[in-house]
């Protein structure tokens, strides 16, 4: 009695890996965006000529649509592996192209912690230049070291396996790393083999893959050129592929490049389409093992309580953090009161005589006998006095008039 592949137990064996090459919509969505990856790239190539920006421009739009194919499939493949239903091709590249934000933020702390490491390495091993004592710390020093930079290289390749798969089933970026951190700390060992083991049963595929495709589009090329007589155009189209292409391997783009003619150009595409879609299935193969690496040890930890505990200390930054910028702000205007205290201080302390003011002129002095008479004479309240007035036509006048304003009568 046959023995199946993948055991009740286990719905996310390795032995599901085969999956990936039937997962259409996965091989799909990254054919499509490596054809199109390729051809924007030509494009740039093309248009060097007119202006460089160009090219660059180019090619970061060739590399974003790449890698967003590639993020596109994987969340193809972690809706397969959770069997759960397909999106459709727009929606899977769109999720991807969502998605390279979250993945660029995770590899940013991950190589911030790998960082954090080497600087940390960097000053123990500055202190232990001392003459005496430097010598014996190396000693205890070099063994801790080499082990931490173990555990970190073996931290970064299970993370990298499994921080994606956790972004493309949903999880936050803290939330993947959080996670990602217990799986390693849990079941390092576990998870390694599970990885490896994935990596090269997807290697020999992928070998054995391009080997044959690879043998037969020198078979195929060989008989166009016989056939259709253009074995010149396109020996030299093959030659220039096989000189400039990446990795000084077969480039089919190059074909395209090499020759002039209309038939070199088609057969270039029809090469293109084929090792786009070659391509994409080898690339299907290292994300299925991430992403069933990912199914089966997230079911062996606790989501909620580290998505808790994760958030807990999330927060906790955030309120240090707060807290920080507060007392900074307390601080600062502490230090701009002090600053106009001391301004106000020394203008205060300057003599009147130095700051004279041309605006306001200076008081008339009183005479000294109106000065006695005013201090001898009794406080009393002030009547309001009358306004003087005409005593020909009554109207009021002012005080040391000698003519009146309205009838010119002599007052005085």
């Amino acid at each position: 009695m046959s023995q199946p592949l993948v055991r009740a137990d286990n719905p996310y064996s390795i032995f599901r890996l085969p999956e990936a090459l039937t997962c259409w919509p996965a091989v799909s969505v990254m054919a499509a965006s490596f054809l199109v990856a390729a051809l924007v790239f030509a494009l740039g190539g093309a248009l060097a000529r007119v202006w460089m920006g160009f090219t660059v421009l180019l090619a970061l739009v060739a590399i974003v649509v790449g890698l967003a194919g590639i993020s596109g499939a994987g969340a193809c493949l972690s809706d397969l592996a959770r069997k759960r239903p397909y999106r459709g091709l727009v929606g899977y590249f769109i999720a991807g192209l969502l998605c390279l934000p979250k993945l660029l933020g995770a590899g940013l702390l991950m190589m911030l912690a790998a960082l954090a490491l080497f600087l940390a390495l960097a000053v123990v091993f500055f202190i232990c230049k001392i003459p005496v004592l430097g010598p014996l710390l190396l000693v205890v020093v070099v063994p801790v070291a080499v082990l931490a930079m173990a555990a970190l290289m073996l931290a970064l390749y299970v993370a990298s396996s499994i921080v994606g798969p956790a972004l493309w089933d949903g999880e936050r970026v803290m939330h993947s790393l959080s996670i990602t951190w217990h799986i390693t700390r849990k079941y390092p060992f576990a998870a390694i083999g599970k990885i490896v083991g994935g990596m090269l049963l997807s290697a020999i595929f992928a070998s054995m893959l391009f080997g044959l495709i690879i043998s037969a589009s020198f078979t195929v090329g060989g008989l166009f050129a016989a056939v259709v007589g253009m074995g010149g155009d396109f020996g030299g189209g093959m030659g220039y592929g096989m000189r400039y292409g990446m990795g000084g391997g077969f480039n089919p783009l190059a074909i395209m490049m090499g020759g002039a003619s209309g038939h070199v150009m088609g057969a270039g595409v029809g090469f293109s389409l084929v090792f786009a879609l070659a391509s994409a299935f080898v690339f299907l193969l290292p994300l299925m093992v991430g992403v069933l690496t990912w199914c089966e040890f997230s079911e062996k930890v606790d989501l909620d309580s580290i998505r808790q505990a994760a958030d807990e200390k999330l927060q906790d930054m955030n309120n240090k953090m707060a807290d920080l910028k507060e007392k900074a702000q307390v601080q600062a205007a502490a230090a701009a009161a002090a600053a106009t205290a001391a301004t106000q201080k020394t203008h205060a302390a300057s003599p009147a005589a130095e700051q004279p003011s041309e605006a306001t002129p200076a008081a008339p002095v009183a005479p000294t006998t109106a000065v006695a008479a005013a201090n001898s004479a009794p406080a009393a309240p002030a009547a309001p006095a009358a306004a003087p007035a005409c005593p020909q036509c009554h109207g009021t006048v002012q005080a040391g008039d000698r003519f009146c304003e309205h009838c010119g009568h002599k007052l005085v």
